[in-house]
């Protein structure tokens, strides 16, 4: 299924087996807010792992973020595909270099 997002087309794909509560009518719904708020929380999430592994590479705790960060990024890519799981990836990019208020 085909879905529109900034003029962009993207391939979105769902299996009935992994979204129980889909509708096409959500994905429609999807607007620039969602995607910004998706990439402050990757932001968030990307600054944590850096934080971590600067602190101590091996550790748990680096661990831990590192596997946080891939899944949010696998979640996004799987349920509103890889367009928009590159917007996100963009906008996380740049907060995680913006200093904290």
């Amino acid at each position: 299924m085909n879905q529109y997002l900034n003029g962009r087309s993207f391939q979105v794909t769902l299996s009935p087996t992994l979204c129980v509560q889909c509708s096409v009518d959500y994905l429609e719904e999807l607007d620039s807010r969602t995607i910004e708020r998706l990439g402050n929380q990757g932001g968030f999430l990307l600054s944590t792992y850096r934080a971590e592994l600067a602190k101590d590479p091996a550790s748990r705790a680096t661990e831990s973020s590192r596997s946080n960060l891939i899944a949010l990024w696998h979640t996004i890519k799987q349920i509103y595909g890889s367009a928009v799981a590159r917007d996100v990836a963009n906008i996380s990019r740049q907060k995680s270099r913006q200093p904290s208020n």
